[in-house]
């Protein structure tokens, strides 16, 4: 359990080429190395579907956020844009996910490694009976580089919040040059922020546009930090994964 925080950083940006047999089609980046357990292993990637292309219906072993952050398409019966945000629980079917003329590009972000997506109905026999979890947020804005720019306070505000099960999505309005004290509950297995507009002074880096970072349940409180111009994030506060798929 040696992961606190991990950084999603362009500069690192190799993308694969993946095509699978149900037709889809999409460039792949991943972000993070893979630890030893992969229950305690992050993943940050950056998926970009192809223009037109469909991801089926399916489902993953491991709690996930998706972040639409470039592009348009749908994603089951509704329209997806920047910057939506789904939610899927261990074992949650969802999709399909369609992407419209120009691609679709999205965040996938999760605190455990998962083995990659089993397709439905095809792969039904590894699905597994227990709770289910679903949530999208609506579109939320980034605001203009002129309005944060000017920004003389901090807001955070909870687009929503599941106390009972640990899930949470918000919004971080970072003025110029304040900091922020970011608080891990302990009924989630930990946060992942990711800049919507502006950005972030992490030690020796700096995290622009679609950047993200990781902060570990092991991490109580944590001090984010704006540049000169603010930061407006998005706060994913990822869920444990309940107890039926823990065996």
């Amino acid at each position: 359990m040696n992961v606190m925080v991990k950084l999603a950083l362009k500069q690192t940006e190799h993308f694969k080429y993946h095509e699978h047999p149900n037709g889809l089609k999409y460039f792949r980046h991943d972000y993070f190395a893979a630890e030893l357990d992969p229950e305690y292993s992050p993943q940050s990637y950056l998926i970009q579907q192809l223009p037109e292309v469909i991801n089926p219906l399916h489902f993953h072993q491991q709690n996930q956020f998706q972040v639409f952050i470039e592009g348009i398409g749908s994603f089951g019966k509704y329209a997806v844009e920047p910057y939506i945000v789904h939610y899927a629980g261990a074992f949650t079917g969802y999709g399909p996910i369609i992407a419209g003329a120009t691609g679709l590009h999205y965040l996938t972000l999760r605190s455990s490694r998962d083995p990659g997506a089993k397709f439905l109905p095809a792969q039904m026999d590894e699905f597994r009976k227990g709770p289910k979890h679903h949530y999208t947020s609506p579109s939320i804005k980034p605001m203009e580089l002129a309005d944060l720019n000017q920004l003389k306070d901090t807001n955070f505000r909870w687009e929503h919040l599941d106390l009972p099960s640990g899930l949470g999505v918000g919004e971080l309005q970072l003025a110029p040059d304040h900091a922020y004290d970011l608080k891990v509950p302990n009924n989630s297995s930990g946060i992942f922020v990711v800049v919507m507009q502006g950005g972030l002074i992490e030690k020796t880096h700096t995290l622009s546009k679609n950047e993200n970072m990781y902060i570990s349940q092991q991490i109580e409180t944590y001090t984010i930090q704006a540049m000169q111009g603010g930061a407006h994030l998005l706060v994913l506060q990822m869920p444990m994964k309940h107890q039926a798929y823990s065996l």
